[in-house]
């Protein structure tokens, strides 16, 4: 063959070369980023799925909080304050200093009674936290904790509390309320220790007491499901929820929401 055919062919061959190679690196990326699309889509719709199954189990706690709430105030509190009048009433019959003694001390454990199905009442009822807000939640239910089980209960609040949205502090609160109520029931510490951390870019909730400890790695092999709720929470809110703890050193639970993009924070204010 002629040299000057040769050329332009090996021109001609090397120029197709170049865009066979052009188009299939091009389809190649195209396919990997439709894929890539895919996968992303894929994850979302996993993530939504699995937050929308989080968030109606959620919801169906707090109603059920709630209608326990209606139910200790508006019934069980009704019939131990009826109760309490008839007490009065008998106290005016009694025929001696013995007897007059026992029915006050009796009226004093109804009326205190009534006094702890008033504050639980308050705390299970989801309207009420958002009413009065996160920080007077938490100092609440210490408030209780220290009058009931003599424990000794300290809240600090470092930086400018940061109002975050009602339906966040609730969980944030429910979180809370579930380590108070561990600590309470198996700990037998004597202190319970809260921080709560503000600052434009995130919150923290720090929670620490002296009690008995537990091995951390054996969290989601103990009965019940208060950590597993604790930990559905956290994640819920867009947050992490970390756990510290040793046999016999204490426990600390540490809630971190970051604030920045993630819808949290509804305006800059004391939320008390």
């Amino acid at each position: 063959m002629n040299d000057q055919y040769i050329i332009p062919l090996f021109v001609a061959g090397s120029l197709l070369l170049t865009l066979f190679t052009f188009f299939l690196i091009a389809y190649l990326l195209v396919q990997k980023n439709k894929q890539n699309a895919y996968q992303v889509e894929k994850h979302k719709m996993i993530f939504d799925h699995e937050k929308n199954i989080l968030k109606a189990k959620i919801e169906e706690q707090e109603n059920t909080m709630d209608q326990i709430s209606k139910e200790l105030h508006d019934n069980i509190k009704s019939v131990l304050g009826f109760a309490q009048m008839t007490m009065y009433n008998i106290a005016a019959l009694a025929t001696n200093a013995e007897q007059a003694d026992l029915i006050d001390k009796t009226n004093g454990i109804i009326g205190d009674v009534i006094e702890n199905l008033h504050n639980i009442s308050h705390s299970l009822n989801s309207n009420f936290i958002r009413n009065i807000g996160l920080i007077d939640s938490i100092e609440k239910e210490l408030a209780h904790v220290r009058l009931s089980k003599k424990m000794n209960c300290s809240i600090e609040v470092i930086g400018d509390p940061i109002a975050l949205n009602p339906e966040t502090e609730i969980h944030i609160f429910r979180i809370a309320q579930e380590v108070i109520q561990n600590c309470v029931k198996h700990a037998n510490a004597t202190t319970l220790n809260f921080t709560l951390e503000y600052t434009a870019a995130r919150f923290v909730m720090k929670i620490s007491d002296n009690g008995n400890g537990f091995d951390k790695n054996k969290i989601f092999a103990m009965k019940g499901l208060g950590f597993l709720n604790m930990f559905q929470r956290a994640r819920y809110v867009g947050g992490t929820f970390e756990v510290d703890s040793t046999p016999a050193e204490g426990s600390t639970h540490t809630l971190t929401l970051n604030l920045e993009g993630n819808g949290t924070n509804n305006k800059s204010s004391d939320s008390r």
